[in-house]
């Protein structure tokens, strides 16, 4: 008897083009409406998501030098390494610095070759080849300005690459950025005693005045940016008068020329809406519409330290009362002050939570109101100190930085300094 072989069932199987054409095209005519809908959306997001990419590459595309590629590498190579112990402390990559300044969630620092930005564990985030003899580094909430000083190089960058690179044809006295990014630098001229410039972000220049009659030493943008303040001297006749100029940057006219008599002007730092301007004989305070106020009057020779941070200024004087030295501060156009110090300072820091001292024993940090809040004896060799707006000390050492908060292994409350 053979064997009965089984019947084979029919399947129902629609062959789908091998053509992606086709295969949409099919998506497109099918009689189902919501197989053509989720066809069109799919077709549409696809489009949508080229458009957008081609806007962001546009929009971004330093973000794809070979300086930002090689930054990222080295952020992720960064990010791997085990930095077991050393959370609050930055160690330099080269071994020293030269300048260094507060900026996002660490600092910038510069050397004769490099800048950098740093994180807390030594992590670099960027790293950009300067090659300057005296860098001089100031930064802002997104910006970071490094200019050579004596030299005739400066460069704007922001938190992942350079944004504005300079060549000038003048030497750079000075500098100082703005809190939008906009940036000046006072140069030594030829033909000229001595000029400056306001630049905006790419690096153009916006504003310039050159003189043959002053010779400028400071220069600083107010807080919205609108108004410059010159710092110059200049002679007349016997006298040696200074002269606070104040620009109005988008026309170039000047809305102000205060005359300080027989002064020597040293520095000028926005406060508000008010000009603190550090001369020879003490403190005037200068507003737009120049009227000048002589707020304090000390000896240049009793000047012991001075810092300016965010349009904030604190200064130390020697003191005549028994205490070691007197601090000051300036916060929105006034002046507080004195506070006794029992210990000369040999660096300053201030910042919106407070000033902090560096001494012989090491850091204190005090409130806005003078008061004293904690120390920490571990900051003993610092060259400099800075300070966040939450009141954190950043300690600048020769060949790292270290951060101390009230809260740290050394720290101690304090009641009272004596």
């Amino acid at each position: 008897m053979s064997e009965q072989q089984p019947t084979k069932s029919k399947q129902n199987i629609i062959r789908f083009p091998s053509s992606r054409k086709e295969r949409r095209r099919l998506l497109r005519e099918s009689k189902d409406p919501r197989v053509r809908l989720t066809a069109l959306l799919r077709s549409v997001c696809g489009w949508l998501l080229v458009i957008c990419t081609a806007l962001f590459l546009l929009s971004n595309y330093q973000l794809f030098t070979p300086t930002s590629i090689r930054s990222l590498a080295e952020y992720a190579v960064a990010g791997f390494k085990q930095h077991e112990g050393d959370i609050t402390t930055i160690n330099y990559e080269n071994g020293t610095f030269s300048d260094a300044a507060l900026f996002e969630a660490g600092i910038a620092y510069a050397d004769n070759d490099s800048l950098f930005l740093a994180r807390p564990g030594s992590v670099t985030t960027m790293k950009y080849t300067l090659g300057y003899s005296s860098p001089v580094v100031e930064t802002s909430d997104d910006y970071v300005l490094v200019y050579d000083r004596g030299g005739m190089q400066a460069v704007l960058t922001n938190s992942a690459t350079a944004v504005a690179e300079l060549s000038l044809d003048s030497a750079i006295i000075t500098g100082s950025i703005g809190q939008d990014g906009r940036f000046v630098l006072v140069t030594d001229e030829q033909g000229y005693r001595t000029a400056v410039a306001v630049y905006d972000t790419s690096g153009k220049e916006v504003f310039k005045y050159q003189s043959s009659e002053y010779y400028i030493v400071s220069a600083d943008l107010s807080p919205d940016g609108k108004t410059l303040a010159a710092l110059a001297f200049r002679q007349d006749g016997v006298a040696l008068n200074s002269h606070v100029l104040f620009y109005d940057v988008s026309s170039g006219s000047l809305d102000a020329d205060v005359t300080l008599e027989d002064t020597l002007g040293m520095a000028l730092c926005y406060s508000g809406n008010t000009a603190a301007v550090l001369c020879d004989d003490g403190l005037y305070m200068i507003d737009r519409g120049g009227e000048a106020e002589h707020t304090l009057t000390v000896a240049s020779s009793d000047l012991i330290s001075l810092t300016a941070h965010d349009n904030t200024l604190a200064i130390a004087t020697r003191s005549y009362s028994g205490a070691r030295s007197d601090l000051y501060t300036v916060r929105s156009g006034t002046l507080s002050g004195p506070y006794a110090l029992s210990e000369e300072p040999s660096a300053l820091a201030i910042s919106a939570a407070g000033t902090a001292v560096l001494s012989a024993s090491g850091v204190t940090v005090y409130d806005t109101s003078f008061t004293p809040q904690w120390r920490n004896t571990e900051a003993v060799g610092a060259r400099r100190v800075l300070m966040t707006d939450d009141g954190t000390v950043c300690a600048l050492y020769t060949k790292n930085a270290r951060l101390f908060t009230a809260h740290s292994e050394h720290s101690e409350e304090v009641t009272n300094v004596s």
